[in-house]
């Protein structure tokens, strides 16, 4: 609960009877208020910590009707309530208090892009309702993916459909938290189906073309007709086409025709995938 209370000396105006000038009822009232302590809690609290003039005992009430010796009223909403003290002489006086309550705390993700595939890197945000500087702590999950908690931005990449969360606790000790599922889709991958031996230009080259989830090819492997190995590399990286196959084979460039091809390429996460077809050569 928060500890700070607003102490409130409530004035009355002193009833006096002409003939004595001798006054009634209580005079004022000493208060110490302690407001919610977060959006929507029921925790504030109104606490009656002197009561000056009237005649004792003392008794209080926030509905005008049930009354007692606590000076306590804990457990209340944010909100406006009258309190009544009724001295020994049954007297009874009123004032207005009003418990507060603070903004509501709020946090939201958001990704840097609509569209994700596996393995390549976005960004995500958490956007609070709070300035970083009122939050006492940010804790993200899964943890694995979280090396740096305390921070509202990240870069990182994923290769399977996961579920993020981000929970925030402000200075008050209020909490919010959001849960984004974030879905992947699988890393674009293109071969061409025909080369030109012809064209000096990425059209002239065999290889492979990948998004970000790629870390390289682990072998490429182009086969003749008559299954004789044409050409092979192993361990290079995508969309260089100079460094595919140029349509040569043994310094020439083979008879035009379809030719058989076995690639093995790895994942940035590791996982090896082995992918086969043909490539047509043109002149």
């Amino acid at each position: 609960m928060n500890k700070y209370f607003t102490p409130l000396l409530l004035p009355l105006i002193l009833l006096c009877t002409a003939a004595t000038g001798i006054c009634n009822g209580v005079d004022s009232v000493r208060t110490l208020i302690t407001p919610v302590q977060c959006f929507g809690m029921r925790n504030g609290v109104i606490h009656v910590d002197d009561v000056y003039g009237g005649l004792e005992p003392y008794y209080y009430s926030l509905d005008g009707e049930s009354f007692t010796t606590n000076p306590t009223f804990d457990r209340l909403w944010a909100g406006n309530y009258t309190l009544s003290v009724r001295d020994g002489s049954g007297e009874i006086k009123e004032w207005k208090i009003t418990i507060k309550e603070p903004a509501a705390l709020s946090v939201k993700l958001e990704l840097s892009k609509d569209q994700i595939s596996a393995g390549e890197p976005f960004g995500i945000r958490a956007i609070t309702s709070a300035e970083r500087e009122f939050l006492q702590t940010i804790t993200w999950s899964p943890e694995e993916l979280f090396i740096k908690q305390d921070t509202l931005r990240h870069w990182l990449s994923i290769f399977e459909t996961t579920q993020i969360s981000v929970q925030v606790t402000d200075q008050n000790g209020c909490v919010d938290s959001d849960i984004l599922t974030v879905e992947t889709g699988s890393t674009p991958l293109y071969f061409p189906n025909a080369i030109n031996t012809g064209n000096s230009g990425d059209n002239g080259y065999f290889t492979l073309f990948a998004g970000e989830g790629v870390k390289q090819i682990a072998s490429m492997q182009i086969y003749s007709r008559g299954g004789g190995l044409v050409f092979e590399r192993n361990n290079f990286p995508p969309n260089a086409p100079g460094l595919g196959w140029n349509g040569r084979w043994d310094g020439r460039f083979v008879h035009p025709g379809v030719y058989p091809y076995l690639v093995m390429v790895e994942f940035v996460d590791g996982k090896l995938k082995r992918f086969q077809g043909t490539v047509t050569v043109v002149n």
